[in-house]
């Protein structure tokens, strides 16, 4: 490498991890919530136009990380090194992102994913495929900020162990999701009815908080293994610790050496919920640097996160989160549904709904509202109380070493050693400037310490206060029932258009007598659904509505019993499915024969229903009742 201006800066992990978290989040939404038209090209063609964005990815980031080094030893240097340098692996990092969305739409990937074997049937598998592809990207992203780092804080760090660190840093954000959808694929096929209600809303919701609240507790000896931690030995800093930890009175389970990224990085942490299940992790690197005093102010800091429970207030903060996003799930539906109506009110947008191409790129904007509540929710809301936590851990590190000199002399090493990031803060992190101010502030004024407590009670009854009014709004905007509304008027304004564009096609009209039959309009449907069938007479769906209509029709003068049964006999001839089966079986039973109706209703469910099991079932027993009444 060329000589020039040596410079410095550093990535903190806890930042990397976040938002790790949150690229890996938004990356599993979209590819989850795009839905592919029919493939315009070939297996072959789709698999080399990934390999073909991958290749421009890697020029794209290697090119980029050479400039950048150039400009560091040209003429014109970035005012602030360290700020270009995130800057860049942050770029890049979205860049992957971007390869990954435009691999999975433009080059039809997902499109001929979803026929290999079992992917449509399994979403571990479909996440599996994604989380293969996004680390691969990743790993061409990694290999070009390993140049940028190594000219800082990691310098002699090989690229394979750079690249191993990485892997291992985000496993803690891989595993979660994984096992949380392998567990309930393997529930929904081994059991049925359980995975029905697991995909409903309150049974989805009760299923993460059950295993993140699993996950906390069992977590961290996972972790331990995952980033290759071992038992500390005997020796300075041991002793220092277990002094620190003893006079505290915080239990752990292990201190371990925390050999991450080659044991170059200068940090520690404390994880894990339980006494016996909790690990003080100090890494080689750091425990070289600090003396027995500053090592005990760090350790003591470490102390103060148990002591104020902030590891269990983070895992409110989770359950809050799913709690949010459960309750706000129809209101931002409802920004969607209000964006899909407001297109179909013009001709132009009517195009858009209706081009295959774009239909598929809309199915990735419901994702959208659920990323954006997270990257909110992680930064302003938790970002908040991360900032406020590690303040009143550094207070308590204070009282218990009686002067603030150890801890800020500590943060003041890592600092300079780290490559001069004194004043760089984080979004979840006071900058060290800062907290080492607040430490000389708090030893001048110990009742700065109180205040710093009141402040966060504060904002907990705040953000307890906020959850509560979230969830009751969202909930209020559930039982108003608008979402429903809204889809079906813009589904009556499509078909409106379309109808006067196509007023022969048979579909249309039975699409627009089912709406009109939902909404009680029950003369106009029949028109529509007769209509249709004389266009269409062999058509199971068309047959199939309206035999569902003179089955089911609320008006009772046009109800048809006799001839809904004829109509659902010929639908099923034509097409076996459980919907079919189960307007024949209301047929019945609307014809006063419920012993027949059980026979369909189970005809339906040995069809394997991929939905509404539940409802299917529901039938059955229903019909088995009618028919045990019948029997003299």
């Amino acid at each position: 490498m060329k000589s020039g201006p040596r410079f410095f800066f550093y990535l903190p992990r806890g930042a990397m991890l976040f938002a790790q978290i949150i690229a890996f989040i938004l990356v599993m939404a979209v590819f989850e919530a795009y839905q592919p038209g029919p493939p315009q090209l070939s297996a072959l063609e789709s698999y080399l136009a990934s390999a073909a964005l991958a290749a421009l990815l890697w020029l794209v980031v290697h090119l980029s990380v050479r400039m950048f080094q150039s400009r560091l030893s040209g003429p014109r240097p970035p005012a602030d090194p360290a700020k270009a340098g995130r800057r860049l692996v942050t770029k890049l990092h979205l860049a992957a992102i971007a390869c990954l969305i435009a691999i999975i739409t433009l080059a039809e990937l997902k499109a001929h994913l979803l026929s290999w074997p079992g992917m449509a049937d399994w979403e571990s598998l479909r996440g599996v495929a994604a989380l293969g592809l996004y680390l691969l990207l990743l790993a061409v992203v990694w290999s070009a900020a390993h140049r940028v780092e190594r000219m800082a804080s990691l310098e002699g760090l090989g690229r394979r162990d750079y690249l191993g660190g990485q892997l291992r840093l985000v496993a803690p954000v891989i595993f979660p999701w994984f096992a949380v959808s392998l567990v309930q694929d393997l529930i929904s096929h081994a059991w049925p009815a359980a995975g029905a209600w697991l995909n409903t809303g309150p049974g989805n919701l009760v299923y993460l908080l059950v295993f993140v609240a699993c996950l906390a507790l069992f977590f961290p000896v996972l972790v331990k293994y995952w980033w290759g931690c071992s038992p500390l030995g005997p020796g300075r800093v041991r002793q220092v610790s277990e002094m620190v930890l003893e006079h505290t009175g915080v239990s752990v389970g292990g201190i371990l050496s925390w050999p991450l990224m080659g044991g170059r990085l200068l940090t520690a942490g404390i994880l894990g919920l339980l006494p016996r299940l909790r690990y003080l992790l100090i890494t080689p690197a750091l425990a070289e640097s600090l003396d027995n005093r500053e090592l005990a102010a760090v350790v003591a800091h470490e102390a103060g996160h148990v002591t104020h429970r902030h590891l269990w207030f983070y895992l409110m903060f989770f359950a809050g989160l799913f709690l949010a996003a459960y309750a706000l799930a129809e209101p931002m539906a409802l920004m969607m549904s209000g964006l899909v109506w407001w297109l179909a009110g013009s001709s132009w947008g009517l195009d858009i709904l209706g081009s295959d191409g774009a239909g598929g790129a809309l199915s990735i904007l419901p994702a959208l509202p659920l990323v954006a509540l997270l990257i909110v929710y992680l930064r302003l809301v938790m970002g908040f109380f991360m900032r406020h936590f590690e303040r009143q851990a550094d207070f308590f590190a204070l009282r218990v070493m009686g002067e603030a000199e150890p801890l800020a002399a500590s943060l003041e090493k890592i600092a300079m050693m780290s490559g001069n990031t004194r004043d760089v803060p984080s979004w979840h992190h006071f900058s060290i400037a800062q907290r080492v101010r607040a430490l000389q502030a708090a030893q001048a004024d110990p009742r700065r310490i109180a205040a710093q407590a009141g402040l966060i009670r504060r904002g907990l009854m705040v953000f307890f206060l906020g959850l509560c009014l979230v969830i009751a709004g969202g909930f209020a905007v559930q039982g108003l029932g608008l979402d429903k509304q809204i889809k079906q008027a813009t589904l009556e304004r499509i078909l409106i258009s379309e109808l006067q564009r196509r007023p022969h096609d048979p579909r249309l009209s039975m699409q627009m007598g089912i709406l009109l039959f939902e909404r009680g309009d029950e003369h106009r449907a029949l028109t529509l659904l007769q209509g249709a069938a004389a266009l269409a007479p062999r058509d199971p769906e068309v047959l199939n509505s309206l035999a569902w209509f003179w089955a089911t029709a609320r008006d009772e003068s046009l109800r048809r019993p006799r001839q809904a049964v004829n109509l659902a006999q010929k639908a099923v001839a034509l097409a076996p499915m459980p919907h079919i089966w189960d307007t024949l079986a209301e047929a019945y039973y609307a014809a006063g024969d419920p012993g027949k109706a059980v026979a369909a209703a189970r005809a339906a469910l040995a069809a394997k229903p991929s939905e509404r099991l539940g409802y299917y079932q529901a039938q059955l027993e229903r019909f088995l009742a009618a028919n045990q009444q019948e029997r003299p």
